[in-house]
């Protein structure tokens, strides 16, 4: 390994908000795949967002907001078109109507306890319908700060689910003071 790669590991893995030890070796790159792989509802690939009213928690009949657990974070929440739409296919209305709701939302997140910040971010490979990540970070929890926020609850255990209801419950009764109930 040169020094400059050597370096690089060690500014991640010696971070306090890298989630594991030094013990792990960089995978080589693979060739390039020939096509990017269908996301979920493109294709013949099942759509595991649609039809699931059980995990829906607000809508207003083009946007939802989706939970997710289990989770270490106190929130994990999904804003997601209820259609397949991709930004790509946003017309300036919807465009705007996502600016607010992103807006309202993370201002509900903010207010449960124990939320320091909420991470906003978009990974956009799994489904085709748009669905943006709120993801509550635990006040005080510096390894959860930035981009640790993302590996560290991937190794965490899951916080209890009564627990994680409640905080949702706290969530959506604030994001409905903000824009109205639907």
């Amino acid at each position: 390994m040169n020094d400059e790669l050597e370096a690089r590991i060690s500014r991640l893995v010696d971070s306090p908000l890298f989630p594991l030890t030094r013990d792990f070796q960089l995978k080589a790159l693979t060739e390039p795949m020939a096509s990017e792989l269908p996301r979920d509802g493109e294709g013949d690939r099942p759509c595991h967002a649609c039809g699931r009213p059980d995990r829906v928690l607000w809508g207003n009949g083009r946007w939802q907001i989706a939970h997710f657990q289990p989770t270490a974070n106190p929130v994990l929440l999904f804003l997601e078109t209820v259609e397949h739409v991709d930004f790509d296919h946003l017309d300036a209305s919807m465009a705007g109507e996502f600016g607010q709701l992103c807006w309202h939302l993370e201002a509900a997140i903010r207010s449960v306890p124990g939320v320091g910040r909420v991470h906003i971010h978009r990974w956009s490979d799994g489904s085709s319908h748009l669905h943006v990540w709120f993801q509550a970070r635990p006040a005080g929890q510096l390894e959860f700060y930035g981009w640790g926020n993302v590996l560290r609850p991937q190794v965490d255990d899951a916080l209890p689910a009564d627990f994680i209801h409640a905080n949702h419950a706290l969530v959506v009764a604030a994001f409905e003071a903000r824009i109205g109930s639907t």
